[in-house]
């Protein structure tokens, strides 16, 4: 038992006297977790992480070669089998607890790590739910609250890596609310036209309505006018100047009647000329809107586009005055390399330099 011990043990002879020795295997384990819980791996590093699996496997592996000696010896020596098997069930179970508690550092920051990317990904989801949900029934005023909303939200760096993404998952969202809007404003100018169009129309039809009430009045009477003059024509002379009078009368009705409609038949028609010239004039003014707003949209695009332009040429710029100035310095490294140092550099691989821009 005084042999050079390691985390993982390959000594069978080391094994078989820690069984034959009371209290063996508990001094065989100590030893074995004293070596394993001296080591303590950064769990913020990969390397790191990936340094507690292979302690982790080694105790495991250390425990399955225990189990394996224990078994043999249970099979050699049949008057000692409770004796070694109770011993071998209570050191694996010991290993089991080793290992798991050397995994716990790990399994507990990459559960850590999950929840942490779990909650910005909810966030973003939160912020992309309206250019899924139904909003097709909602109207102009709900839809600009929700641009508001969605504008007061703060992107910023406690999204940490997902800054760029929440920023870009925030900008689609107000560009598919805005043309929402833009649509739905156009929809209810759409509406609120139609409603003028249709009042209009039940105006006109109750005019027409009217006149040919009023055309109906004016043929009862020329038709009671006529019976009355036939009655009048068989009546005596002595009242053949009245009856010519009342003809007369009735005939100058007749003749304002027909003024009378005719001048609503003319108002009714210009009454639909200007319903007409309303409606093209609001069409009108609609597409020049739409025109106006088009150009601008193009001109601010134009704009982004110039300036990402000349960011990309100011970014090259810099980096060929540091490629200069590295490839100056006659470190005896080739120029793909001094690129691949400037891009390393560029992405922020390399940890405390940057290149200011």
């Amino acid at each position: 038992m005084n042999a050079k011990f390691e985390i993982e043990v390959v000594d069978q002879n080391v094994v078989v006297t820690a069984f034959n020795t009371p209290g063996g295997t508990a001094e065989l384990f100590e030893r074995i977790a004293q070596e394993a819980r001296s080591h303590v791996p950064d769990v913020t590093t990969k390397k790191g992480r990936d340094a507690i699996g292979s302690l982790a496997l080694k105790v495991s592996k250390s425990k399955t070669f225990v189990e394996k000696c224990g078994k043999e010896l249970v099979a050699e020596q049949k008057t000692q089998i409770k004796l070694i098997d109770d011993d071998r069930i209570s050191v694996v179970k010991k290993f089991d607890d080793l290992r798991n508690e050397i995994l716990a550092p790990r399994d507990a920051w990459e559960q850590a790590e999950k929840d942490r990317v779990a909650k910005h990904e909810e966030s973003i989801l939160s912020i992309n739910f309206y250019k899924t949900a139904v909003i097709a029934d909602k109207d102009s005023v709900w839809l600009k609250g929700v641009i508001r909303n969605v504008e007061e939200i703060v992107i910023d760096s406690s999204f940490e890596e997902f800054e760029e993404q929440a920023k870009i998952a925030k900008y689609e969202t107000l560009e598919f609310l805005r043309t929402a809007l833009t649509n739905r404003e156009k929809y209810e100018a759409e509406q609120a036209e139609l409603e003028r169009l249709r009042q209009a129309e039940q105006v006109r039809q109750q005019q027409e309505r009217d006149a040919k009430i009023a055309h109906e009045a004016t043929e009862k009477a020329n038709r009671e006018a006529a019976q009355k003059a036939q009655l009048e024509a068989e009546r005596v002379q002595r009242e053949k100047l009245e009856s010519e009078q009342r003809e007369a009368r009735l005939l100058a009705e007749k003749e304002a009647a027909v003024l009378r409609e005719q001048a609503l038949k003319i108002q009714a028609e210009q009454q639909a000329k200007q319903a007409e010239i309303d409606k093209q004039q609001a069409i009108e003014a609609e597409r020049k809107r739409i025109e106006q707003q088009q150009a601008a949209q193009a001109e601010a695009d134009r704009e982004a586009e110039e300036a990402r332009l000349a960011n990309v040429e100011h970014m090259r710029t810099i980096n060929r005055e540091v490629f200069a100035a590295i490839e100056s310095l006659s470190l005896g490294i080739c120029e793909a390399q001094i690129k691949e140092l400037i891009t390393a550099i560029a992405k922020n691989q390399i940890p405390h330099v940057s290149i200011k821009y």
